[in-house]
């Protein structure tokens, strides 16, 4: 799975919905858990947005920090890759 544009948004750690409404970050994390999925995340987009890990938050000198694991700040070149070994690549607008 490759999070990018405001799709970024699910990897933070910070998402607190109403308690009626699903955590999709909480999700996201059960299906790696359960499946194993990579979940990167475009850190283009991220760092954009104002989303980043402790890694990123330290090269920056922010003090906080949103992006943990399982889900992996990663670039482009990440994208092309999973697209060559896949035998679908769909998009969510």
């Amino acid at each position: 799975m490759f999070f990018y544009h405001d799709g970024v948004h699910n990897a933070s750690s910070l998402m607190a919905p109403p308690q009626d409404e699903l955590n999709l970050h909480d999700a996201w994390v059960e299906l790696h858990q359960q499946h194993g999925m990579q979940l990167d995340v475009c850190i283009a987009a991220a760092l954009r947005r104002g989303l980043m890990s402790e890694t990123e938050a330290q090269r920056h000198g922010k003090q906080a920090f949103n992006i943990t694991p399982p889900f992996e700040l990663t670039g482009l070149g990440q994208l092309l890759e999973l697209q060559q070994r896949s035998d679908r690549f769909i998009t969510f607008a």
